[in-house]
């Protein structure tokens, strides 16, 4: 199966996805954290099935055999040269994709778009800050674009939000400890042909119950710090391994 994961630069989920035989690629304006398949830049570029084309001198500039973009070895890769039978090209802004002709499009696409300005948390500065809605309005068109892409199979994570009220209500709300990850993390599910996922190794207690990642108050406990947007955004390993298990088989 061909697997585009959106808007991720973890590869929580990519990396679930390939080690049960899966192609699968992540896309972030943001670099990968691990390395692994990963176009950075806008998943506009890619959402038709398009992957980016790797030149010698990218992927294996020494000719080692070893693809130090993507951490596989050269005949591992499944991102396409320049030059491959069964392929059509095209360039944008300047950089070469390609993808199969056989199966030009992706077969299923996870996507887990920005939600700064669509989580409920943060919707209150919507009436403080000037410009801050036109923000969130600009944050609901990119979900719609995602939801709207000519994939068969889709699924969008956010967080209870204002992507309720303006497009449509989650088919499922899910938890990281329903999976085995001591955390809470309400995360809505919105999904085109996928079944909702099953719990696999549910943890004691219930939703009042704390958990690992929250104060006595039920706060997150990450302090503020640079990067602590990035470090709560990251999928859980045990949703991640669900999704790959329940939608790959």
């Amino acid at each position: 199966m061909r697997l585009l994961v959106a808007c991720e630069y973890s590869g929580a989920v990519r990396d679930a996805f390939i080690a049960r035989g899966h192609e699968a690629m992540s896309c972030d304006l943001l670099p990968t954290d691990v390395v692994g398949p990963h176009y950075q830049g806008d998943v506009r570029h890619v959402l038709e099935g398009w992957m980016p084309v790797q030149h010698t001198m990218d992927c294996d500039p020494e000719d080692t055999g070893y693809c130090g973009q993507w951490g596989l070895m050269v005949d591992e890769c499944f991102c396409p040269g320049p030059t491959q039978d069964e392929m059509e090209y095209t360039e944008v802004e300047g950089r070469l994709f390609a993808r199969p002709v056989k199966s030009p499009h992706w077969d299923m696409m996870i996507a887990h778009p920005p939600c700064t300005y669509l989580a409920s948390s943060g919707l209150h500065w919507n009436r403080r800050i000037p410009g801050r809605e036109a923000l969130t309005e600009e944050a609901l068109e990119f979900v719609r674009l995602l939801l709207d892409a000519p994939i068969p199979r889709i699924a969008l994570e956010n967080p209870v939000g204002r992507i309720s009220t303006a497009i449509r209500k989650p088919d499922q709300i899910v938890q990281p400890w329903w999976f085995g990850d001591d955390a809470s993390k309400r995360t809505c599910l919105w999904l085109k042909n996928l079944p909702a996922l099953k719990e696999t190794s549910r943890l004691p207690g219930d939703d009042k119950t704390r958990r690992a990642n929250q104060t006595p108050s039920g706060q997150n406990k990450l302090g503020p710090s640079e990067d602590r947007w990035k470090l709560r955004s990251v999928t859980y390993p045990g949703i991640a391994a669900a999704m790959a298990e329940q939608w790959g088989g």
